[in-house]
């Protein structure tokens, strides 16, 4: 479900307003769409979304700058203003969740994959005797670095 269905549309014509209503849709679109994907189990490395939601927030934020300069609004429009930052609030929110989420299971995959390699590392390596030649049984004491005489 999208969630801009859930606020009426606004109250007047004011072109302040109607360009902050078309900036507000516009993040919530990328929201929306970035947080579907991160509940498929996306990664969470989307720089591409993260600019375009910082640019959509400067943009909402100077229009929101142009209300207030362009003098009071009425009562309707304070409430459908109201109601609109509300609902892109608790959407950032989820959204900050949903990616805060993708990125402990990146760091979890990553340690899973380092550990593999570590494990896979250590079982292939060569193990070296005192002398530094490598020997194949894989002696149980650890090798030395002193030379033979001196350990």
């Amino acid at each position: 479900m999208r969630a801009e269905a859930t606020i009426e549309r606004r109250p007047s014509g004011n072109p302040n307003i109607d360009e902050l209503d078309a900036l507000i849709d516009e993040l919530i679109a990328v929201i929306d769409d970035e947080n579907a994907l991160l509940a498929s189990g996306m990664p969470a490395s989307l720089a591409a979304t993260t600019g375009r939601k910082s640019n959509l927030a400067a943009g909402i934020e100077a229009s929101l700058k142009a209300i207030g300069a362009a003098g009071p609004v009425t009562e309707a429009e304070r409430a459908y203003l109201d109601k609109r930052v509300g609902l892109v609030q608790r959407l950032a929110q989820e959204n900050l969740s949903r990616l805060a989420g993708a990125i402990g299971a990146s760091r979890r995959r990553i340690a899973a994959v380092v550990a593999a390699v570590r494990d896979d590392g250590l079982s292939a390596a060569p193990v070296y005797g005192r002398t530094g030649s490598r020997s194949s049984g894989g002696s149980k004491s650890p090798a030395s670095l002193l030379p033979d005489r001196l350990a």
